[in-house]
């Protein structure tokens, strides 16, 4: 039955449909199946972020786990409450997998919390590339460019055309054609052309 619904809660998100997505919510708790995940993201979906926060609060505790958190946080980032993403993982830093440090990396990202994202990213013990390149993002829309270039050349994964093609973005929106060139030769030592 959760499988059912999820399905077409997935199926009227994409319409979207508002009201469908209401009336699936509504059938879903008369039968008792519990969607955490897929209402916050039919929801948010359709514009309608107020109702996947209420979705998630609505739900006890031991409902609100860490992947209909990181739905929640992707949907608030989405709509653009990046605050609200860093209060929702308040107490949560020790237990956030690779796919929820992505989404509030993200979020810093978009809305130029950059004491934030360094913060959350010195947290995290083995940053895997999309964590790498959330970074390059954040610092590029900043104006450090620098700071993303060193960061590049000591990852400890090694770099794909994404990250590069994020710092050369960063490095062209700041005028920065001698961190580009320097780049362009990192690119090379790791046969990225």
């Amino acid at each position: 039955m959760r499988r059912h619904y999820a399905a077409l809660l997935r199926r009227a998100a994409s319409l979207p449909s508002l009201p469908l997505v209401a009336s699936l919510h509504a059938a879903a708790l008369r039968r008792g199946a519990v969607l955490v995940p897929s209402l916050i993201q039919a929801y948010s979906a359709c514009g309608d972020p107020t109702s996947a926060r209420s979705v998630f609060d609505g739900f006890p505790a031991q409902e609100q786990t860490l992947s209909a958190r990181t739905t929640l946080a992707s949907a608030m980032s989405a709509h653009g409450r990046c605050r609200d993403v860093l209060l929702l993982f308040q107490g949560w830093e020790g237990e956030m997998d690779d796919k929820a440090v992505t989404v509030v990396l993200s979020a810093c990202a978009r809305a130029g919390m950059v004491g934030e994202g360094r913060e959350v990213f010195a947290r995290v013990r083995r940053p895997a590339l999309q964590h790498y390149t959330c970074m390059v993002e954040m610092l590029g829309r900043a104006g450090e460019v620098e700071e993303a270039e060193g960061l590049v050349a000591r990852m400890k994964a090694r770099p794909d055309r994404i990250i590069f093609a994020v710092l050369l973005s960063a490095c062209r929106a700041h005028g920065r054609v001698d961190v580009a060139e320097r780049v362009a030769r990192l690119m090379r030592h790791y046969g990225i052309a």
